[in-house]
C-alpha cells in the first residue's frame, strides 16, 4: 500500500471586481476497491456564503459553493491524504481470457451490471463513436481470439505512438476531430480517444480523472507544486472489475495513480467549473499540484 499527500491549489485573479462566484469542485479522492481516502479538506478564500457536498450519479464527491461578496481573487485549495493499493484490475485479467470471451460475458450480464455496462457503451458528447473512431479502433479489436490484455495494450501503444503530447495543440474544450487534425494533444484528448475506441470495440468504458505521481530526473529534487492533474481511461471487464489504462504514458495504471472521479467523459468530472458575475474582461489562472509519497 502506498500513502500520498495531495495538495491542489487553484488561484483565479480577475481584472476587475467580481460581485459573485458560483462553483463546483470535484477534487476529493474516491473510495473504492484499490484506493482509500483517509482525509480530504477543501478551503475556499474568500469564505463561501454557502457550501454543500453531494455524491453525484457516478459516486464522485462534489462540492458546491457560492461567494456573494465582492472579490478580485478566488483561491481553492484541496488537501487530501489517500492510500492506494498496487493491485489493480489488469492484474486480475486471466492471461488466456480472450476478447471474444469478454464480449460474450458482457452480453450475458443481467440486472444492475447489465445496466452499468450498457450505460458505458453509449456515446457521450466528448467521446463520440463515429466512423473515424471505429476505423482507428478496428486493428486492436478485430480478432476475437486475441487475449484481451493484448488488445488493451495494443490500443494504448498505438495512441501513444500516433499522437504527440503537446499542451499547445488543444484546449480543454477540444474535440476528437481536433486531436485527429493536429495529431497532437494532452492526456484529456488521449483518454477521450481511448474511451471512444473501447466502446467501438464493444467494451464499456469510462473517463477517469486524478493525479499521477511524477518522478524527478536522476540527481534532481522533486519540485513542489510541479505535478498536474491527469486523465486516463478504464474498461469494464467481468471478473476483473474496471481495468485502467493510460495511453498518455503507454502503461496500465498502478499505485502511482490517484483517482478523484470518473464519468462518461471529461464533462462529467471537471476538477473545477462555475460562473462569475463581473465586468472583468480577462482572468489569470494559476494551478499548483503537489503529489507527495509519504511511505518511502
Amino acid at each position: 500500500m502506498t500513502t500520498y499527500e495531495v495538495v491542489h491549489e487553484t488561484l483565479y485573479r480577475y481584472e476587475s471586481v467580481v460581485s459573485s462566484s458560483y462553483g463546483q469542485v470535484c477534487l476529493a479522492p474516491r473510495d473504492f476497491d484499490g484506493q482509500r481516502c483517509e482525509s480530504s479538506d477543501l478551503v475556499i478564500d474568500p469564505q463561501p456564503n454557502d457550501r454543500r457536498e453531494r455524491i453525484d450519479y457516478f459516486g464522485n464527491r462534489v462540492s458546491y459553493f457560492e461567494v456573494v461578496r465582492a472579490h478580485d481573487e478566488l483561491r481553492i485549495t484541496s488537501h487530501s491524504r489517500v492510500v492506494v493499493d498496487p493491485i489493480r484490475g489488469q492484474a486480475r485479467i486471466q492471461a488466456t481470457q480472450s476478447l471474444g470471451q469478454v464480449r460474450a460475458t458482457l452480453a450475458a450480464l443481467e440486472g444492475p451490471k447489465r445496466i452499468e455496462a450498457e450505460h458505458h457503451l453509449l456515446d457521450s458528447p466528448r467521446a463520440p463513436v463515429d466512423d473515424r473512431v471505429r476505423s482507428y479502433a478496428a486493428p486492436s479489436f478485430a480478432d476475437d481470439a486475441r487475449p484481451l490484455i493484448d488488445c488493451l495494450a495494443d490500443l494504448m501503444g498505438r495512441i501513444h505512438r500516433d499522437f504527440e503530447f503537446d499542451a499547445a495543440a488543444t484546449t480543454v474544450s477540444s474535440t476528437l476531430d481536433d486531436l485527429f487534425e493536429h495529431e497532437a494533444g494532452v492526456c484529456q484528448d488521449f483518454a477521450h480517444l481511448a474511451v471512444a475506441c473501447l466502446r467501438a470495440g464493444g467494451l464499456p468504458a469510462r473517463y477517469v480523472s486524478g493525479y499521477l505521481e511524477t518522478v524527478p530526473p536522476p540527481g534532481k529534487d522533486k519540485l513542489v507544486g510541479a505535478d498536474v492533474s491527469h486523465a486516463w481511461a478504464a474498461a469494464m471487464v467481468p471478473g476483473a472489475g474496471w481495468v485502467d489504462l493510460d495511453p498518455t504514458n503507454d502503461q496500465f495504471v498502478d499505485d502511482r495513480y490517484i483517482t478523484t472521479g470518473w464519468g462518461r467523459d471529461y464533462a462529467d468530472v471537471p476538477p473545477l467549473k462555475g460562473v462569475i458575475y463581473s465586468d472583468s474582461a480577462s482572468t489569470e489562472l494559476e494551478v499548483s499540484v503537489d503529489v507527495r509519497r509519504l511511505d518511502t
